[in-house]
């Protein structure tokens, strides 16, 4: 409200000033430029104070959303906490751009006053776009969140097959059978996104073929087959040896539909934080106002 009133009480003494000029543009009055100087000045520095205020919020915002898809790929925390408050935080973004359109829009009549080819600096990104940008954030947070939790339930699946792979270390093929249930249990909600994630298929072949592998030596051992044994080892040795890549095939997918799910918003954020960079740039550039 009070930048409001300042912006109103702006026009009308820029309107006072502008009508008090010389009919000849090559007279000069030094008292009443130094007025409008004074006043640009000042319509200037309210005007940054709300870009900075705005940019503030936003880098707050993309630090947030950062943490947020750092958590997708991660898997270790929810990352709709921070896709939420990114949200939060270009919405709050919205009042500030408005007031300094406002200042701007005041500048711009000040400006001309002091010369007709003078404009004020041009914002590009108004309330409408950071809060669309909000909306993007929060619509991400959902979908962030259910990849996230598949990749906590691969991390389950690979340490379930650790604990099969510790049983038959152990010699106790019934408790190496038991995780290894657990095990395709816990690969079922992967293994459903598939189609979605198509990447996830290498990682998938690999579970499978290790979880095959341990069954068929676990099932041997209890039967005593030593044959069957040292192929059921053999199969599983071939099954490891792409277990690393398969990890990073897993990493990739992941990584490669986070992007897809925040690129959009994130592309925003960075060309609205762009916009109101600049802005700030050209209100500096303003030497006329020092």
């Amino acid at each position: 409200m009070i930048r409001v009133a300042a912006f109103v009480i702006g026009v009308i003494l820029i309107a006072v000033l502008f009508g008090a000029r010389s009919s000849d543009p090559s007279v000069t009055d030094p008292i009443r430029l130094a007025m409008l100087v004074r006043v640009g000045a000042g319509q200037a520095g309210d005007a940054d104070a709300s870009l900075a205020d705005a940019e503030d919020l936003m880098r707050a915002g993309t630090d947030q959303a950062r943490q947020g898809m750092a958590a997708i790929v991660s898997g270790d925390t929810d990352p709709t906490a921070g896709l939420t408050a990114a949200a939060s935080a270009f919405e709050g973004a919205a009042a500030p751009i408005d007031d300094a359109q406002s200042n701007l829009a005041a500048l711009g009549w000040t400006l001309r006053a002091i010369d007709p080819t003078m404009t004020a600096p041009e914002l590009t990104v108004g309330r409408a776009d950071v809060l669309a940008i909000s909306a993007q954030w929060l619509a991400a947070a959902p979908q962030s969140a259910a990849l996230a939790d598949l990749r906590r339930e691969a991390e389950r699946t690979v340490s379930l097959l650790g604990d099969a792979l510790a049983a038959l270390d152990a010699d106790d093929p019934e408790a190496a059978l038991a995780a290894l249930d657990e095990a395709e249990t816990a690969v079922e909600p992967i293994r459903v996104q598939s189609d979605t994630v198509p990447a996830l298929g290498v990682w998938l072949e690999t579970v499978d073929a290790l979880i095959a592998a341990m069954r068929d030596i676990a099932l041997a051992a209890q039967a005593g087959d030593q044959g069957a044994l040292e192929e059921a080892q053999a199969a599983y040795e071939v099954a490891a040896a792409e277990a690393s890549r398969a990890d990073q095939a897993l990493t990739i997918a992941i990584g490669e539909s986070a992007a897809q799910i925040v690129g959009p918003a994130s592309a925003s954020s960075a060309e609205a934080l762009r916009a109101v960079g600049a802005a700030r740039d050209e209100l500096a550039a303003l030497s006329i106002l020092r």
